[in-house]
């Protein structure tokens, strides 16, 4: 009996390893199979790809060696937005050489649409040039308001910061008789900024040129020029008088003076800020002015009584004779500029506001 338990156990354990070994036969044979299906996938992949690259280096060298009088287009017009770092090519393919590069959201005029390639036909520097359509957007690409952690609101604080362009301060220059004040005023105790500080008899103010911001297609780039200013200091009036030299330059203007109260209120959260009027009578730069002064809350100061008067404004041609004898001819630049008179005006207005 025992001699017959022994021999069951030893054909169990017999039938055990043969099934276990058909087992293992038949698994490695599935990832044999599995591994030989995956071969041929990656294959057909690489050969796909060795297609695809040659299709388009065949197609590359087909526009390389397209003469540029047979590429064709389509007629277009219109102005769409570039990419960050959009590249400007001499003729429409990728290969071409590279005759420019354009800024985040620069405007870019297209007059056609390439039949050969992915390329549009662009207007730019009073020539033409290519640009691909991966390039450029139909929509504008805001850019990100340069808030940093690193930045934080100042404790110590001024009475008012004003921020303008060359009404408020104007550099040194062979155009006029000023150095870093409001351009126009004979003096810097004529111009409007130093006429409301003492009216006011403010203790403490700052004023800076932001006038690159105006002219800017990238002007969240710019607000960093604040900082010295609003991460400094936390001031009891801030007022910003900018918007005479957009006129050219609307583009998401009103965006972009948005996201400058957001970056001002940031670090100045307890400021009132004041909007002044344009010296000049630009209606659609005013009323998006006055939308953003509405939407964000802020004191709108109009100039509408003095914007065009004559009387205010430095005129083409006229003199003006400096203490020290040098005689300066009004140009176009300095003509249509606030005189004493204009700036007098301005002041008025803005210290009835404050």
């Amino acid at each position: 009996m025992k001699k017959k338990i022994v021999a069951i156990l030893w054909i169990s354990l017999l039938i055990l390893i043969i099934v276990f070994a058909t087992m293992l036969v038949l698994e490695n044979k599935k990832e044999a199979k599995e591994r030989a299906e995956q071969i041929r996938i990656e294959k057909e992949q690489e050969a796909q790809r060795k297609a695809q690259e040659e299709a388009e280096a065949e197609k590359e060298k087909e526009q390389e060696d397209l003469p540029k009088d047979e590429y064709t287009f389509t007629d277009m017009e219109a102005t769409y937005y570039a990419q960050s770092k959009a590249t400007v090519r001499e003729e429409p393919y990728d290969t071409a050489e590279i005759i420019g590069t354009l800024t985040l959201d620069s405007n870019v005029s297209i007059v056609g649409k390439c039949k050969e390639s992915d390329f549009y036909k662009i207007k730019i520097n009073g020539d033409y040039g290519y640009i691909s359509f991966d390039d450029v957007s139909e929509e504008y690409l805001p850019i990100p308001i340069p808030v940093s952690s690193s930045k934080s609101v100042p404790s110590a604080t001024k009475d008012i910061l004003f921020i303008g362009n060359s009404i408020t301060l104007y550099p040194a220059t062979k155009d006029w008789w000023g150095s870093g004040w409001g351009c126009g005023a004979t003096t810097p105790e004529n111009d409007y900024v130093h006429l409301t500080v003492a009216a006011k008899g403010y203790s403490s103010y700052d004023y800076m040129s932001l006038r690159s911001w105006e002219f800017s297609n990238t002007r969240n780039y710019e607000l960093d020029d604040l900082d010295p200013y609003i991460t400094k200091y936390q001031y009891g009036t801030i007022v910003i008088e900018l918007g005479e030299n957009v006129k050219g330059h609307e583009s998401h203007f009103k965006e972009d003076l948005t996201d400058m109260i957001t970056y001002i209120k940031t670090y100045n959260p307890n400021a009132r800020i004041v909007m002044l009027d344009n010296f000049w009578a630009y209606k659609s730069i005013i009323s998006m002015k006055k939308e953003v002064a509405s939407e964000q809350g802020l004191t709108y100061v109009s100039l509408s009584d003095i914007q065009g008067v004559q009387d205010y404004m430095l005129q083409a041609g006229d003199q003006y004779t400096t203490p020290d004898g040098t005689v300066y001819t009004i140009g176009s630049f300095l003509a249509g500029h606030p005189n004493d008179q204009g700036f007098a005006a301005i002041a008025q207005h803005l210290i009835g506001a404050l």
